[in-house]
């Protein structure tokens, strides 16, 4: 019998297990993955360690944000760039890192066993089901099938996990709220490495954005995200095919990704919705398994981390008997709940902008400059008149 077992091994879940076990409970942990961090499933990019201040200023658990080794830096960037429609830059100054995503992710399952965690990969838990009193789950490995028995799960399985349901938690199923992304790492990229670049449009992603991220060395992540209500019918085309279009075709991104190479292609799934109820019946829910991403513009790194260390400390402390797992909820909306809020509305205004290229220049044309920093940093302030002039239109269409 453990104390509790982690379901997902990226950052939300391995930092869920090492907390947990650094606080005295026994943990097991499953990774379904052969290598822990493979594929890379994201831009690797974090905010540098000032920047948490100005993002997320009540959050407290940010050390394994900020301590990771240096080594794993691959690109110091000073800006993002939103690109409208029409190729007109809007440029925020924010200061952040590249990181080597897979060796980060390898780290944190390192620390993880380290404090004592029994991590195994390779390992699917395909059911759960309630014991009167503890946990059971089944587990697929190349070995055979098994079970493990817990008194606390923690679920960091990704976005719309099944196993959400098996306990007892919803999970997102709104298309809306539900973003497939695509992503190509490529080489014999010109990109400039100061900056992450941004771009919308609906002819290159519909209701969303692309992006170049810098991976240094002619490296670059080249991405984008489309939700199935904004993929238009007539046109027939899938995510993939609107990913080539942008990289072959778009008049700005096309000139820096010229002679450029894939040489790895991922595919993934990101909640863009507002966060959903994180605590059952001894089970907890961490990361994209909870909705927490900024869905403005995507970011869940920072979220999933201090979510997993919340999680993993009341997690021992409630099998200790020193705290309820209500106290989890609690704990991150402090920390980090007003920026996920803010984060869902700011989406909802930009899914107005985003039902035209003419919208979304205008919209940009008059806030872009006023308001980028906002927007980069999910803040509502933004929303005394950029809202209500969004609202304006919504009402008119």
């Amino acid at each position: 019998m453990f104390d509790v077992a982690v379901v997902g091994l990226g950052p939300g879940g391995s930092s869920a297990a090492y907390y947990a076990a650094k606080s005295g409970a026994k943990v097991v942990a499953f990774e379904k993955r052969r290598e822990i961090g493979i594929p890379i499933q994201c831009g690797e990019y974090l905010p540098r360690e000032h920047m948490f201040k100005e993002i997320l200023p009540s959050a407290k658990h940010i050390d394994l944000l900020v301590s990771y080794p240096r080594e794993l830096i691959r690109v110091k960037t000073r800006g993002v760039v939103l690109y409208s429609p029409k190729g007109k830059p809007y440029r925020d100054s924010f200061d952040g890192y590249i990181v080597d995503r897979a060796g980060f992710d390898k780290w944190l399952a390192s620390l993880a066993v380290g404090a004592g965690v029994d991590l195994r990969i390779e390992s699917t838990v395909y059911s759960i089901r309630w014991m009167d009193g503890f946990y059971r789950l089944y587990v697929s490995s190349p070995a055979g099938k098994y079970e493990v028995d817990s008194k606390v799960v923690i679920l960091a399985c990704g976005a719309s996990s099944p196993l959400n349901e098996m306990v007892g938690l919803d999970k997102e199923e709104d298309p809306y709220n539900l973003s497939p992304v695509i992503q190509v790492q490529m080489a014999g990229a010109d990109v400039p490495e100061e900056d992450i670049e941004m771009y919308t449009g609906n002819e290159y992603c519909p209701g969303a954005y692309a992006w170049i991220f810098p991976r240094g060395d002619g490296f670059a992540n080249v991405g984008l995200g489309i939700r199935k209500p904004y993929l238009p019918k007539d046109k027939g085309w899938g995510i993939r095919d609107y990913l080539w279009h942008f990289i072959r075709n778009h008049p700005i991104a096309s000139e820096k990704l010229r002679g450029a190479k894939p040489i790895s292609i991922v595919g993934g799934l990101v909640p863009v919705g507002p966060p959903l109820k994180s605590v059952g019946r001894n089970v907890l829910l961490v990361g994209d398994a909870a909705n927490h991403v900024l869905a403005s513009v995507g970011a869940g790194i920072p979220t999933a981390v201090i979510g997993g260390s919340l999680a993993g400390k009341v997690s021992a402390g409630y099998v200790s008997g020193d705290n309820e797992l209500t106290l989890y909820e609690r704990l991150w909306r402090e920390e980090f709940g007003d920026a996920l809020d803010a984060g869902y509305k700011i989406r909802q205004a930009i899914d107005v902008l985003n039902r035209s290229d003419k919208l979304m220049e205008k919209g940009l044309e008059l806030f872009g400059e006023q308001h980028m920093s906002d927007f980069v940093r999910a803040k509502l302030s933004m929303s005394i008149r950029f809202m209500s002039w969004v609202s304006s239109i919504a009402r008119t269409l």
